[in-house]
């Protein structure tokens, strides 16, 4: 219990700031210290790893130094800063044992050799608390705990249902003790009208029972169950478990190359809901042992009593201030014993606490998950997020980062790109990224990399953000882009004038049964409609947390401005909210009184702490108006920032922006939403500047011709599809200055034919084996079953052996002793495919554990197990796609005209895998019929721009490399601008090379980057080019959906992925193979202009361009030049090759 002393001075005061240590300990890189230095042009163009991404790193296997340093190295590669250790299912390394912390502390100290950060992660698997089921089987009363409140007493029904769910979601378990036993009256309305405790023995009409019970232990937990996070002391334990033993291996390291520990989803058994006032549900509350003794100290009442209250609502729509109560003192307890407890030993230790909670967005989710989002923040260094399936959700990026702002940290986190799939391409990504930096995101954690894709792992919501995804050179191009936005937008603070008092309270008093109106669903449409009409109307605001704000505004106010934190705010918005706190309305009237302004938006408090005043809830020289957007935006255009109007002066509105101040400058970063649609617009911001570019992707600094009037600076800009724009504003007196210069005037020249040459595969062409035969050797009868799905083979396999299905939860490999590894039988699997032809050609199978395998035979002939390297290997060598799918090689003349078989055994025991095997090679795949393929011939002259999945190439998961030529007439100019256009193209990213001719070649010349194409206008331009024939590639990066997605999923059905989306069944499966189209679905075309000199007008360039720039850009055009004649050595060849595959990008400078 050392810790409950040390956080309890925190959780009610002002937020400790992380200089509380004093200045003996190095200052932790993710309070950006750099942000307080003069701005640097040289940081900005190679922006160092605390500005960059982070992602969570999936330990999912049994570690092996050797392997997690090449992909830290991979890492490195991408333009990451760091990453997350963070173990996921599959980890067969005990959790925290002295082996995984040896591990640890190897990737920290090989993290810190390259200037990266190795970020800590407080949970095996999640949500965290139970530190992998260790703090529950220590101390079994640590379980979580609920309340049953139930119709039906113990032993009456039967408990059927998920009895061991992977949250803190409760469950009928009928293990625990009767709390207390109600006769309840309801009116015809189905509201309360009275209840009772009924004394033993006695009877009622309508009798209810409350029981305190627990969950019963689940694979997830790892045979536990999740942690009572109500209980400060489980808590402590979780602490002395899992963060003290990160600090005895790697203590020294924190706030350094180990800047921060993430905690995920900690929350609190779900509150439920009667389905309808008469329901006779099960219903849930969370609860711990203690709470009825700590609620009467808090409120001198008797929750336990009146609990019925808390699940109906009372008569004529009364507020019930047990209700209200019920729900602070639980978000109350919650924050006290985990965020709290947490963030307060993370600063004792110079650590940052990260992460995010559970079921952050709507009003809902957070009532009945966390109480109140924005409590859980309020000593957190980090406060962060998570978004999923590139969802757009503003309202949990404000919470967050309102916070973060009132508290004076300049981070905020996400955890971004989850469930995003293989398809996810880089326009998503930066489209994902950019609305979220807006928004105040500073530090992205990617969801995820894995370390494996051996089992399970493969399905462990993909995509995969590293090596395995043929792209991750190139992504440095997106990871530059978010660095250096993060190293303008944690200069200074935010701009913000405008605050709104948050919600949720008043979502509390109306959280009853369902059926009882729409008050709940009307409140939470207004909570999203309201940060809609406000960010797109491009007025910037703060939630304020009315259980927060005593403890934020000072004790002595001073002007006309509402001090909360480290934030001081024009206005404040009362967004219809039935009951408002009898401080915050204290504050309210105390802020207008001093000239600040308070807008009641719709609805006006009815009652103060949920209860009726006697001298209301009224609020002197308030402004009231109707809830609309028109209403709201007009009253609040005295505090606008920035306006961008499109056509006749009509406000755009598919935009969001984020303004900071610093020193006497800004930096504004702003977004178009519209992935797809351009905006020619007017930017007008207020103050008279000298506007500046800072380009995201070069580092370049440009100024922007603007002109001033009425103390606002405008000027033109075009928002392309996805596009954004960052500014830094320089205090000025005038328009900027225009000098006469020399300028050109384009003049257009007639397109020239784009010829294709030939396409180029750099990976083998794939045929997928997913359906088999299959027998076991312990079987009686010795037959093959009919062909089935291998995944679907691996359920019945289990369940013949009584083994646990593998899928979305099961136990953890680390847990499982070897006396329970042992393999109970010997499976065949028997797989047939059709071949037009005899392939003469080096051809692959690939698999994965070839070496447990005791035969491996191909049409009779036996392929070695032996031939598979388990070692790291140049190239892909002796692997496919992850280093654990080995690839086997295939004699020739083994693949026959006709029907072939291929028959693989092994032993099967708890932790084999059945997966998908593939045959690497030079062939087409068609499909005959629906589930059925067909080997035939690749005719490569026949590939053409179009999907690639119709040409022979349906399962084919590399790079497609198009190899073009154009000519270029002779002209009065010497030189010809160029630029490529290719309108349609599924592929991540284009990336393009001018290709040199085998005379220059011969000469030394090699293939140079020319750029990238990858968002709106889907156009690149080459640069000059001189009359004559020129060679051209464009690679089309693949994903690896096409062989390991999804694809018996049925069409229409979700466009989300978990682990179970593979093993479907029913209306959700197709035996077809729905693959997604890939490669350049349409002909790109090329345009070419000349350039004449004429007199012109041009901003002069930039001081600060001037001052730095010239060090800063020789180093990024070496770092380009060095990566520009990099290439792959692995290429499958296909047709002789006129282009080398693309160089890795460059990834920028460390710390």
């Amino acid at each position: 219990m050392d810790y409950l002393s040390s956080f309890v001075n925190a959780a009610h005061g002002q937020p400790e700031v992380a200089d509380h240590l004093g200045m003996t300990k190095k200052v932790n890189p993710l309070t950006y210290p750099k942000s307080s230095e003069p701005f640097s042009n040289k940081l900005f163009v190679n922006p160092t790893s605390e500005y960059r991404g982070c992602p969570l790193w999936a330990w999912n296997t049994k570690l092996e130094k050797k392997q997690l340093k090449r992909q830290i190295d991979n890492f490195a590669d991408m333009g990451m800063g760091g990453f997350h250790m963070h173990v996921r299912t599959g980890l067969d390394t005990e959790y925290l044992g002295s082996e995984f912390m040896d591990v640890v502390l190897f990737c920290a100290e090989y993290a810190e050799s390259k200037s990266m950060l190795a970020c800590l992660y407080d949970e095996d698997r999640w949500p965290s608390g139970s530190a992998g089921g260790k703090v529950i089987k220590q101390n079994p009363e640590h379980k979580g705990k609920h309340i049953l409140f139930t119709r039906h007493p113990y032993g009456t029904v039967d408990l059927g249902g998920n009895q061991s769910p992977s949250s803190a979601r409760a469950s009928r378990s009928e293990n625990g003790h009767l709390l207390a036993t109600y006769d309840v009256t309801l009116d015809e309305n189905g509201c309360l009208k009275s209840s009772r405790m009924l004394k033993k023995g006695q009877t009622g009409s309508n009798v209810w029972y409350a029981y305190m019970e627990t969950n019963n232990g689940s694979p997830w937990f790892n045979d536990q169950t999740y942690v009572d996070t109500l209980s400060p002391e489980a808590i402590s334990s979780f602490i002395k478990t899992t963060h003290e033993v990160y600090k005895d291996k790697i203590g020294d390291k924190f706030g350094k190359s180990v800047p921060c520990i993430f905690t995920d989803e900690p929350q609190f058994a779900t509150k439920t809901q009667l389905s309808n006032p008469l329901a006779e549900d099960d219903v849930f509350l969370p609860w711990t042992a203690d709470l009825p003794v700590s609620f009467k100290k808090a409120y001198d009442e008797d929750i336990v009593a009146n609990l019925p209250q808390v699940f109906w609502n009372l008569p004529h729509g009364s507020p019930s201030r047990i209700r209200h109560q019920f729900h602070d003192h639980v978000a109350e307890r919650f924050v006290t014993a985990f965020m709290d407890q947490l963030s307060s030993w993370c600063k004792k230790n110079n650590l940052m606490l990260n992460g995010h909670m559970m079921e952050e967005p709507t009003l809902y989710s957070q009532t009945t998950a966390l109480g109140e989002a924005m409590r859980c923040y309020r000593n957190q260094e980090m406060p962060g997020m998570d978004l999923l399936v590139d969802w757009v959700e503003y309202n949990t990026a404000k919470q967050a980062s309102s916070i973060s702002r009132q508290n004076g940290t300049k981070g905020t986190m996400c955890e971004i790109y989850g469930v995003t799939h293989w398809t996810f391409t880089f326009e998503g990504h930066k489209g994902c990224g950019d609305w979220q930096a807006a928004l105040g995101i500073t530090f992205r954690v990617h969801h995820l990399t894995w370390v494996s894709m051996a089992g399970e792992g493969k399905r462990d919501y993909p995509a995969c953000i590293g090596y395995q995804s043929p792209w991750y050179k190139e992504y440095g191009y997106v990871e530059d882009h978010f660095a250096r936005v993060g190293v303008a937008m944690t200069r200074g603070k935010a701009v913000t004038r405008v605050a709104v008092i948050h919600p949720i309270e008043s979502y509390w008093l109306a959280f009853g049964p369902n059926g009882s109106g729409d008050e709940l669903s009307s409140r939470d449409q207004a909570f999203a409609d309201l940060t809609r009409w406000l960010l797109h109307g491009l007025i910037d605001f703060d939630f304020i947390a009315e259980s927060l704000l005593p403890n934020q505004v000072p004790n002595k106010t001073h002007g006309s401005t509402l001090q909360v934190g480290k934030c001081e705010y024009d206005v404040v918005i009362v967004p219809n909210l039935r009951t408002i706190r009898s401080s915050t309305l204290k504050i309210l009237q105390n802020f207008t009184k001093r000239g600040g302004k308070v807008i009641i938006a719709g609805s006006a408090p009815e009652f103060v702490d949920a209860k009726v005043s006697l001298l209301g809830p009224s609020i002197e020289q308030s402004n009231n108006i109707f809830w609309s957007e028109q209403s709201i935006l007009s009253a609040l255009e005295p505090y606008r920032e920035l306006r961008v109007t499109m056509g006749q002066n009509v406000l755009a509105d598919k935009l969001l922006y984020q303004m900071r101040q610093d020193g006497d400058e800004r930096f504004v970063f702003i977004c178009n939403t519209d992935r797809q649609n351009p905006y020619e617009t007017t930017v007008s911001l207020k103050g008279n500047w000298r506007v500046e570019k800072l380009d995201t992707f070069t580092g370049e600094e440009s100024v922007i011709p603007s002109h001033q009037k009425h103390g606002w600076t405008s000027f033109p800009y075009r928002f392309e599809g996805c596009a954004s724009l960052l500014l830094r504003l320089l205090p000025s007196t005038s328009s900027t200055p225009l000098q006469i210069i020399p300028s050109r005037t384009q003049i257009t020249l007639p397109p020239p034919d784009l010829t294709l040459e030939s396409i180029t595969l750099t990976e083998p062409n794939v045929l997928t084996l997913d359906y088999a035969s299959y027998k076991l050797s312990t079987s009686p009868n010795n037959t093959f079953s009919p062909p089935t799905e291998v995944l679907r083979i691996d359920n019945l396999i289990r369940s013949q052996l009584k083994l646990p299905r593998k899928g979305m939860a099961w136990r953890q490999p680390w847990t499982i002793p070897p006396s329970e590894r042992a393999p109970l039988t010997n499976v065949t699997l028997l797989f047939k495919f059709t071949s037009t032809f005899a392939i003469t050609k080096p051809t692959l199978l690939a698999l994965e554990d070839p070496e447990t395998m005791t035969s491996i035979r191909l049409n009779n002939t036996a392929i070695p197990s032996s031939s598979s390297r388990t070692g790291a290997a140049k190239g892909k060598s002796g692997w496919w796609v992850d280093e654990a799918i080995r690839t086997l090689p295939i004699p020739p003349n083994t693949i026959q005209e006709g029907t072939n078989t291929l028959t693989v055994t092994f032993p099967f025991g708890i932790l084999t895998n059945v997966e998908r095997i593939y045959v690497l090679g030079s062939f087409a795949v068609t499909f005959p019929s629906p589930g059925q393929t067909l080997l035939s011939p690749l005719n490569a002259e026949s590939l053409s721009w179009g999907d690639i999945t119709t040409q022979g190439l349906p399962f084919y998961v590399g790079n497609i490399v198009y190899n073009y030529t154009f000519s270029l007439p002779n002209s009065p100019s010497t030189n010809h601008d160029v630029v490529l256009s290719v309108p349609r193209f599924s592929s991540p990213v284009l990336v393009v090379h001018s290709v040199p001719t085998l005379a220059e070649r011969d000469l030394g010349s090699k293939p140079k980057k020319l750029g990238r194409i990858a968002f709106q206008p889907h156009t690149l331009h080459l640069g000059k080019f001189a009359a004559g024939t020129h060679r051209i590639s464009v690679t089309a990066y693949g994903n690896r959906y096409n062989a390991f997605g999804h694809f018996h999923l049925a069409d229409g059905r979700t466009n989300q992925c978990w682990p179970d989306i593979w093993r479907t069944e029913g209306d959700w499966w197709t035996d077809a193979y729905n693959v997604r189209p890939i490669g350049i679905l349409a002909p790109p075309s090329i345009s070419v202009s000349t350039s004449t000199t004429t007199p012109s007008t041009r901003p002069p360039p930039s001081p600060s361009q001037s001052r730095s720039s010239p060090h800063s850009r020789s180093a990024s055009k070496k770092s380009e030049s060095e990566n520009e004649t990099e290439t792959e050595t692995n290429e499958w060849i296909i047709v002789s090759p006129t282009a080398t595959t693309p160089p890795s990008s460059n990834a920028g400078s460390r710390m």
